[in-house]
């Protein structure tokens, strides 16, 4: 095996119950960055730019969701439960997670 595979995780937040807590997470529009780098550029402040392309997957997960491990772990956890312990894409808290994880 020389661990070259990749595969993606997707938690069917669908099946889970809603969260206590609010999971909206804020976006800024377009008009709003461009006013701010306009505003940035007038007065000499130098800008950046970020990628993060898999931030989720940095953040430690909140929730306490489970999988049943299937034939593709190794033969003797298949059955087992595992706990998930990242935040993973299509989960209810993933964007809240990552938010409290910066």
């Amino acid at each position: 095996m020389d661990f070259n595979q990749k595969a993606r995780c997707v938690l069917s937040g669908y099946k889970t119950p809603e969260p206590n807590v609010s999971t909206y997470a804020c976006v800024v529009s377009g008009e709003s960055v461009s006013i701010a780098l306009t505003y940035a550029a007038l007065n000499g402040v130098d800008g950046g730019a970020a990628d993060i392309l898999k931030a989720y997957l940095q953040a430690p997960s909140y929730q306490k969701d489970y999988i049943v491990c299937g034939p593709e772990f190794v033969l003797e956890n298949v059955g087992k439960k595992a706990l998930i312990r990242r935040a993973l894409y299509g989960g209810k808290t993933a964007v809240r997670d990552f938010r409290n994880h910066l």
